[in-house]
């Protein structure tokens, strides 16, 4: 019943519902002692909706034995040095606060966190929830304590749950029905019964976020801000990812049906907004930030840079573009330019949700592709040299020799169903610690064939094996999953024949998100 206001629910009803609400606050103690260890050796922040509510749970904490302090944005340097320290050294055991702690502020001893209010805000939640991951060596793990309640419709909870379990497929509501499976090793969480009901029936909801919906949010988050929203806003304020967006359609047309935008008619609208959600995936701000000057001022392109512009093309176009040239291409784009700043809006938002830059390759490696960074198979094909605009040679294997080039490409996909691969081509790929990667070549590959002497002496022969690896084929929209290109490798060993199981030493190793979604899942 409290009332929903500018894209969150009303401070001033918060504040009313939990200020001063003894049986409440007992609640959130009596759940503190039943899942803490020790409570008087935690060090905790709380995040409340007030002032007034962060200095009533210090309050009560206090009275209950549980040492606590309030601070907010009010509270001096002096106060918040102090309550610094005090919880360091275990003196207090909480800081409950408000407007404080979100972001720039390391307190990295703390172990537990509560949400003692609802973060309508994606960004916000996961700004507080990384105000415990900070890693510090007294601390062996970080409990996180989310009092959820019955929240509006307009309230998500889907994006904060697939923010933290990351499947890469399927739905979010299958996800918590079967407990999270898809959670980074040593992770757990645990719902309560009726917590459970009210997050699905609130997840299956914003599932529902169909087309005509969407537009109807979309012109009252536009009345709300008094202005056209951009995609970030849209993104943060529905809590769906960016793909999810693209999916219904192009931006501006979204726009136009909202009452934002005139009215507008280009040719290529359909492709292009096909195209714009093919490149959702980007994560090479090197390539973006070169996507974004060229569409603000196209000048001379060197080799290289052909070569990355031709990526973008290919994902824009699809096959239709088959027998254009690059300039045919580029032609047809300013054709089109509602759907041109469309690209700029998407490439601006993709470059701000960078969260570990790739790392750029000797050109004379991996041409125009970043280390770590993702690309779809089209986009690789190019970037390695076997694909221009006007030419493209079907790949149908999982593997690649380019004699002219001296690379052998691996496209390894970790998860197979048999749906989509037969039962000789379900191969034992997996990553066995951050600079090794096991990998098994197709069935018909022996160790005294050409090719498997071309894998064991690559080194002698001046080849290079480039490996690019993904968890699953498809992604949730239905699109071809996108690689994480892992680099080159060297041969390390290999067991049997037909096929051969290969161990690749990376020469660069892998990030732990990498590591995480490529390791070999042991289960039991």
């Amino acid at each position: 019943a409290l009332r929903w206001q500018r894209g969150g629910y009303s401070t001033e009803d918060l504040n009313r519902v939990y200020t001063g609400n003894d049986v409440r606050a007992g609640l959130v103690l009596d759940k503190i002692r039943e899942i803490i260890l020790d409570p008087k050796q935690m060090r905790a922040l709380g995040f409340c909706v007030s002032v007034a509510h962060a200095q009533f749970m210090a309050r009560f904490a206090n009275e209950h034995g549980l040492p606590s302090i309030a601070l907010s944005a009010e509270s001096s340097d002096e106060e918040r040095r102090s309550a610094k320290e005090r919880l360091v050294r275990k003196e207090a055991n909480i800081l409950f606060v408000v407007d404080l702690y979100n972001e720039g502020i390391d307190i990295p001893e703390v172990d537990t966190v509560l949400f003692l209010r609802p973060t309508e805000s994606l960004t916000v939640f996961l700004q507080q929830l990384g105000r415990g991951l900070r890693i510090h060596e007294d601390k062996d793990f970080l409990t996180i304590l989310d009092f959820i309640g019955q929240q509006r419709r307009e309230f998500r909870f889907d994006a904060r749950f697939r923010a933290m379990s990351r499947p890469s497929t399927g739905r979010i509501d299958t996800e918590i029905e079967a407990g999270f499976p898809h959670l980074p090793s040593g992770c757990s969480v645990s719902l309560e019964r009726v917590a459970q009901q009210r997050i699905l029936e609130n997840v299956r909801s914003s599932i529902s976020l169909r087309r005509p919906r969407l537009i109807q949010e979309l012109a009252l988050l536009a009345h709300t801000l008094g202005r056209t929203p951009t995609i970030e806003e849209a993104v943060d304020q529905f809590a769906i990812d960016l793909p999810s967006l693209l999916a219904k359609g192009l931006w501006s047309r979204m726009l136009c049906e909202a009452g934002r935008v005139g009215s507008f008619s280009e040719d290529d609208e359909a492709q292009l907004a096909k195209g714009l959600l093919r490149i959702s995936h980007l994560n090479d701000p090197g390539a973006i930030e070169f996507y974004l000057s060229h569409l603000e001022a196209p000048c001379q392109l060197s080799d290289l840079d052909r070569k990355r512009l031709t990526m973008l093309h290919v994902s824009l176009w699809g096959m239709e573009s088959l027998g254009w040239t690059l300039e045919t291409a580029e032609t047809r784009l300013r054709a089109n330019p509602v759907a041109r700043n469309d690209l700029r809006q998407v490439l601006l938002h993709l470059l701000r949700r960078v969260a570990t830059p790739p790392r750029s390759l000797d050109p004379e490696i991996a041409g125009p592709l970043a280390l770590h960074a993702h690309y779809t198979r089209d986009e690789i094909l190019v970037g390695l040299g076997h694909w221009s605009m006007e030419k493209r040679r079907d790949v149908r294997e999982g593997v690649l020799h380019m004699p002219k080039e001296r690379f052998d490409v691996f496209f390894v996909t970790l998860n197979k169903t048999l749906d989509a691969y037969s039962p000789t081509t379900m191969y034992e790929d997996y990553a066995i610690n951050e600079s090794l990667f096991h990998w098994q070549s197709q069935s018909t590959t022996s160790q005294d064939s050409p090719t498997g002497h071309r894998y064991i002496q690559h080194k002698q022969l001046g080849f290079t094996p480039l490996l690019f690896v993904r968890e699953d084929a498809k992604l949730s929209s239905g699109l071809s999953a996108p690689y994480a290109f892992l680099g080159p490798a060297d041969y390390m060993s290999h067991e049997g024949s037909r096929p051969m199981s290969i161990v690749w030493r990376l020469r660069n190793s892998m990030p732990a998100h990498l590591l995480r979604s490529t390791a070999r899942q042991i289960v039991g």
